[in-house]
């Protein structure tokens, strides 16, 4: 529903239309691509175009998820059975 509102100017009335529009709408195409690269044995860098987002550490048996551009500094946010998961959850962090 495209709803309207009528904007008085002088002798003629004009309709400007309120709410979304075709102009709102998101692109998928638009984001940012994601890239998951191996940087050292174990531990995966995680970005979003051209931004390091964080990291994911294997660790025995579990993907843990580190929030933060620089390694050592970067701060666990989750931990994860696989690593499509701990990507995931360090994205939506």
């Amino acid at each position: 529903m495209n709803r309207t509102v009528d904007a008085e100017s002088s002798d003629t009335t004009t309709q400007t239309p309120i709410g979304p529009g075709l102009d709102d709408v998101a692109d998928p195409g638009d984001a940012p691509a994601i890239f998951v690269t191996e940087a050292i044995a174990g531990i995966y860098r995680v970005g979003m175009g051209t931004t390091t987002v964080g990291y994911v550490q294997l660790t025995g048996d579990r993907y843990v998820s580190l929030l933060g551009s620089i390694y050592n500094t970067s701060v666990e946010v989750a931990q994860a059975l696989t690593l499509d998961a701990a990507v995931r959850r360090l994205l939506f962090a």
